[in-house]
């Protein structure tokens, strides 16, 4: 279970006779040094460094954590990069292409889901656009067909496992459901047959492939959905795409791969590579070309990757005036003007902030703010330029300054300080479309109030 130390989320473990807590870096640990002395069996040799990967959505406190996951468990880390980006490294050196190529990565994993577009030029590896659900993921389809078994029991047999709270029987059932789903890709029926020992009641059924699409018809279609959502914010057609990656053991249930086949125009899906594999063979592909220089004739890859959310600051009345945009290629940099709310005003002040709400205090503040002296002079006539700009190491810096008397103030956002999690990132995005209705009605009456041109305040 949970339990709190340090203002911190850490894990209880009962060890029989004792307790113990963990920091979630030690738990991470415990994994990786399985991984390496799997590794070092299997080798005959010790394994000293790796490269690590992870969702595409982690925050760079994500990955500092997970780096000293690995640090713990006895491993140099070479290198963190982001697990579609590994599956494209992998299909790159699978076709040994030198020509420039857009990916479609779409990566349906256990948990979550993510689909990137990359641009493969070279040894550049391009983030055009990412996005995805960290809730969506093969966990999900599980859940529904246990919910379906869940309720024929009950209406057979009048036993209702979940208000009994049968712990041991839902377990059973969850992994018999998770089990038929992987048959089903292969299969058209199969059958579910268990007993509860603690209801004393058997339970006997058959799932066919055609109800269990049926059951999970919405979230194969939120992964379709989602899809082309990045395509647009790639500013791609289907038909730019020159080939589709399959990440994650979901992308072998046969409902999404005839989705993505009628998405791109019957295009033949990169089958070349085991989905479940393709990361790790990414990552293997790397470090080998960080360490040896050189692999197959492919060297070590560069890698670009995007802003996972906007970044901005607020307005006069509350709007949100978005500096950088979600998707953006890192590094970037854009400049804003804005200008004085009231008259005779001394200074203008900004709050930064990061999400896609069009009210700004519906996203997240980083907690940083400028303030630069501007002369006193009626309302619009004193102006500052506000610069975002970002690093290739994640490096926010923000300048505002007074063109006409040069003052100015400046401050840094290191990757650490934007303390969003994967979930945080997700829910941001979904809570944008969500709430576009109300914020567009917000906005609207902020714009009554306001003259057209941005005023910080």
């Amino acid at each position: 279970m949970l339990v709190e130390k340090s203002g911190a989320p850490w894990i209880l473990v009962d060890a029989g006779d004792k307790k113990e807590v963990f920091a979630p870096e030690e738990i991470s640990a415990m994994v990786l040094r399985n991984l390496k002395e799997t590794a070092e069996s299997a080798l005959g040799e010790p394994v000293s460094r790796a490269v690590i990967t992870v969702p595409a959505y982690f925050n760079e406190r994500q990955r500092q954590a997970t780096r000293v996951a690995g640090q713990i468990a006895g491993l140099q880390v070479l290198a963190m990069i982001n697990e579609p980006t590994a599956a494209a490294i992998a299909y790159g050196l699978d076709k040994k292409s030198a020509s420039k190529k857009t990916v479609f990565a779409f990566d349906l994993g256990g948990g979550t889901f993510d689909v990137s577009v990359m641009v493969i030029e070279g040894s550049e590896y391009r983030v055009v656009a990412a996005g995805g659900d960290t809730h969506l993921g093969g966990q999900d389809f599980d859940t529904r067909l246990l919910r379906h078994c869940i309720a024929e029991i009950r209406e057979r047999h009048g036993v209702d496992l979940e208000a009994l709270n049968d712990l041991q029987g839902l377990h059973d059932l969850r992994k018999a459901c998770e089990l038929a789903k992987r048959k089903l890709s292969t299969l058209p029926e199969v059958p579910i047959a268990l007993y509860f020992a603690r209801q004393g009641v058997g339970f006997n059924t058959k799932i066919s492939r055609a109800l269990f699409q049926d059951l999970c018809a919405d979230l194969f279609q939120k992964t379709l959905d989602l899809s082309k959502e990045v395509l647009a914010d790639a500013k791609v057609g289907c038909d730019a795409i020159d080939e589709v990656v399959l990440v994650g053991g979901s992308t072998r249930i046969p409902k999404v791969r005839t989705m993505l086949s009628e998405l791109f125009g019957c295009k033949e899906l990169c089958r070349s590579i085991n989905p479940d594999e393709a990361v790790a063979y990414g990552a293997a592909v790397h470090a080998a070309a960080l360490t040896t220089d050189s692999i197959g004739g492919t060297s070590a890859v560069q890698l670009r990757d995007v802003t996972p959310l906007s970044l901005g600051v607020n307005l006069e009345g509350g709007a949100f005036s978005v500096v950088i945009k979600r998707n953006s290629p890192i590094p970037c940099k854009n400049t804003m003007k804005y200008v004085n709310v009231y008259d005779n005003q001394t200074s203008i002040t900004g709050f930064i902030y990061q999400g896609e709400r069009l009210v700004a205090k519906e996203n997240h503040c980083l907690n940083k703010k400028y303030v630069v002296k501007i002369p006193p002079k009626p309302a619009r006539e004193a102006s500052i330029n506000v610069t975002f700009e970002i690093d290739r190491n994640g490096l926010l810096t923000v300048t505002a300054v007074d063109p006409i008397t040069n003052s100015q103030d400046q401050v840094q956002i290191t990757p650490l300080e934007v303390h969003l999690s994967e979930k945080d990132i997700g829910d941001m995005i979904e809570k944008a479309k969500r709430f576009q209705r109300q914020d567009v009605e917000k906005l609207s009456l902020i714009q009554q109030s306001l003259e057209k041109k941005p005023r910080l305040y």
